[in-house]
């Protein structure tokens, strides 16, 4: 026995040095699979070009491929849409300046340096600024349609954001219009200043026949959409339909008390509550709560429930 007993250290010395080596070993086999892996996912992904974008850009809001020619315009014809390589080589920077006008959405993104797509509009603290914003479309387009969706949360969950949408028609094809959309974010929806000033604007956009509904949706589709990383027009048919969830009334937050305090967050002593009531009450004194409703009288009904408070 006493013969081995030099093997059988050496033995155990050798695989305590090789130890080390082993688990670099393994760990290099990972770090070879982990790239081989990335490579075979770039090579595998589709190259996001600036044709792909352009048609992806009117296919999803509704404009076939073989109709953007006669929807666009600009010289296009029904050959010059068939292929990526024809398409590329009649787009020039005052044809994506137009295509990013008309469905509202940013040049960088097209040109596929950023993925963005629609510019974000604040408006919390600002009501003046949402009167000319919707001034401005009118104007701009006297015969569009618009409407409007307030997507608001479907839990109570800190501070999740609610998000407005203004969706305006820019022309049809057959017998469906096609849209373009506007996001209005940055509502914390329990949070009373911002319940007050969106409810200014909901307010603001029904006095100027812009009528807005409501949908409760999970807060991962409403981070989606303030994202401003996918294409609203994609689904836009879809929440705007009564198809969407659950609906509510937002215009009954700039009528009615009731609707107007459900689920803000009362704060410690109430003091939520009561600043939401007098902050509308403020926002009506400066004309930003008119609905264009003018049978109810939402002035007197907001200052008795403050005067309760």
């Amino acid at each position: 026995m006493r013969l081995f007993l030099p093997f059988l250290k050496s033995t155990v010395g050798l695989r305590r040095n090789m130890l080390p080596i082993f688990t670099e070993a393994v760990a290099g086999l990972s770090l070879l699979r982990a790239l081989n892996n990335l490579r075979l996912r770039i090579f595998n992904r589709t190259v996001d070009t600036l044709p792909i974008r352009f048609i992806r850009l009117f296919e999803s809001h509704g404009v076939h491929r073989n109709q953007i020619s006669r929807f666009f315009g600009h010289g296009l014809t029904l050959a010059d849409v068939q292929t990526d390589a024809s398409l590329l080589a009649k787009l020039n920077d005052s044809m994506l300046d137009d295509a990013c006008r008309l469905f509202g959405v940013r040049r960088e993104w097209l040109d596929g340096a950023d993925d963005q797509i629609y510019q974000q509009h604040h408006f919390y603290k600002y009501p003046k600024d949402f009167i000319d914003f919707i001034a401005s479309l009118k104007f701009n387009n006297p015969e569009g349609q618009f409407e409007g969706m307030v997507f608001a949360p479907d839990t109570d969950v800190g501070d999740d954001e609610a998000v407005l949408i203004i969706r305006e028609s820019v022309g049809f094809i057959e017998d469906r219009t096609i849209y373009r959309f506007y996001i209005c974010d940055t509502w914390v929806f329990v949070y009373w200043k911002c319940r007050a000033y969106l409810t200014a604007c909901i307010a603001i956009a029904w006095k100027n026949s812009i009528y807005v509904q409501g949908r409760y949706i999970p807060r991962k589709y409403i981070e989606k959409i303030i994202s401003g990383t996918f294409l609203l027009a994609s689904a836009g048919d879809y929440v705007f339909s009564d198809k969407a969830t659950s609906r509510w009334h937002p215009e009954d937050m700039a009528l009615y008390p009731k609707a107007f305090l459900h689920r803000i967050d009362p704060e410690r002593d109430n003091f939520g509550i009561q600043a939401a009531l007098s902050t509308w009450v403020e926002l009506s004194d400066q004309g930003f709560m008119d609905t264009g409703i003018g049978e109810v009288d939402a002035k007197s009904s907001f200052k008795n429930e403050l005067q309760k408070r």
